[in-house]
């Protein structure tokens, strides 16, 4: 066990930045799930399918009414903004989290669908530990780069075709986020035009003009910025962003881009790809031929799980189920319940216990043992499936607890050719 450690400690000190560890967490595996190369292609079709099937169902939100949009769980704030939707695509990053059941299905557990975390792991260390190790490894950074390209090229065109924007990149700086730092720096790299990173809080916002600075963001050497790019800071955080005076400066951001000032990515759209709302909306129209092709119909059935707003049908046919708030982030809030309504089990954190909730049929995640420096321990594991580009293109595991909340491990993926 002692070599084993050695090894993890060589691989992970060739990435300086990256984060193997969080204090006491072992975070980063040495190690890869080895999955059957059919089973990859089945949760890549999966993926792709369902992220139609969302963009379907998530464009349909432009159609509602003020009343219909508040009565979904959309907060009344984000009205004025959820139609500015000038990308290529509603949201150019998404991730899928899919259990893999021990009897060989395949489920959608939720739509990560605005600011994915695990993308570094996903799209530069998978690569490395799946050749390290000897595997092949099923993940295409090809797509992000294009991903990103598209939407730069369209965030230009939506502020009038402008030829040499400024294009800045931001979150949390490493002493607040060190994880969160990472994956903004990794995003960075792949971004295919020159682009500054500045630390969210060293961002200026000028709501109006004045004598000498016109209405705009700005850097902190007040050079005006024309593309922001938020990778890890969500509009559902941003909306509730206030200055040390109270300003809701958040809003004023969203004004900035109402008004072709400043064009963000993702754009105000994809917040709503990020409701677990949609979960229940898609299961509510299943059957609907005139929303839905056969081959989308048939996906619906065989990946994703029956979702309402209420636990009422749960109960009345004793069926385990899960209470979702539909904004919320890394298990928090969620909690587990079995069929005749008694609680089981419930995540630590509860930071968004004042939104609207879902109600998800439970289905046991795998189980799987990992070396930890405690010796070996037996967890549960989940897959997460990235769309970039309009396709599946990247998976992950994170191997935690029923729950699978920030203090789960990271797992690559890889698969073997057979010879």
């Amino acid at each position: 066990m002692d070599n084993y450690f050695q090894q993890r400690q060589a691989f992970y000190s060739q990435f300086p930045n990256f984060f193997p560890d969080f204090e006491d967490l072992e975070y980063a595996l040495y190690d890869v799930l080895d999955l059957p190369k059919e089973k990859i292609d089945e949760i890549n079709y999966a993926s792709t399918i369902l992220w139609k099937i969302f963009l379907k169902v998530g464009k349909q939100f432009k159609h509602l009414s003020d009343e219909q949009l508040l009565a979904l769980g959309i907060r009344s704030e984000m009205l004025p903004y959820i139609q500015l939707d000038y990308l290529q695509q509603q949201s150019i990053l998404a991730r899928f989290d899919f259990i893999c059941t021990e009897d060989g299905q395949i489920k959608c557990l939720e739509l990560n669908g605005e600011t994915p975390f695990l993308v570094q792991e996903t799209f530069e260390i998978n690569e490395a530990l799946c050749q390290h190790l000897e595997f092949d490894s099923p993940n295409d950074v090809s797509a992000l780069h294009k991903t990103l390209s598209g939407a730069l090229f369209a965030a230009m065109h939506f502020l009038n075709d402008l030829k040499k924007p400024k294009i800045v990149i931001t979150g949390k700086t490493a002493a607040e986020d060190y994880e969160e730092y990472c994956q903004v720096q990794f995003l960075k790299k792949c971004i295919p035009f020159d682009a500054e990173y500045v630390p969210i809080q060293e961002l200026i916002i000028f709501s109006s003009n004045t004598a000498n600075i016109a209405r705009g963001l700005y850097t902190p050497t007040m050079e005006k910025i024309d593309i922001l790019y938020r990778p890890a800071h969500p509009v559902e955080f941003l909306i509730d962003d206030v200055s040390s005076d109270g300003d809701r400066i958040g809003l004023q951001l969203l004004e900035l881009v109402k008004d072709g000032q400043l064009a963000i990515i993702n754009a105000p759209a994809a917040y709503v790809l990020q409701s677990k709302i949609l979960l229940w909306l898609i299961w509510e129209r299943k059957d609907d031929p005139l929303l839905f092709n056969a081959e989308e119909r048939a996906a619906i059935q065989k990946y994703m799980l029956p979702t309402y707003p209420s636990a009422e049908l749960f109960v009345q046919e004793n069926l385990p189920f899960v209470k979702k708030p539909v904004y919320s982030r890394e298990g928090n809030t969620v909690e587990i319940y079995a069929g005749d309504g008694t609680k089981t089990n419930a995540s630590a954190y509860t930071h968004y216990d004042d939104n609207l909730f879902i109600y998800q049929q439970y289905v046991e995640m795998p189980s799987i043992t990992i070396k930890l420096k405690d010796g070996l321990q037996t967890k549960k594991w989940l897959i997460g499936s990235f769309i970039a580009d309009n396709r599946a293109c990247g998976l992950s595991c994170r191997v935690g607890h029923q729950i699978t909340e920030w203090d789960s491990h990271w797992l690559a993926v890889g698969y073997r050719e057979e010879t």
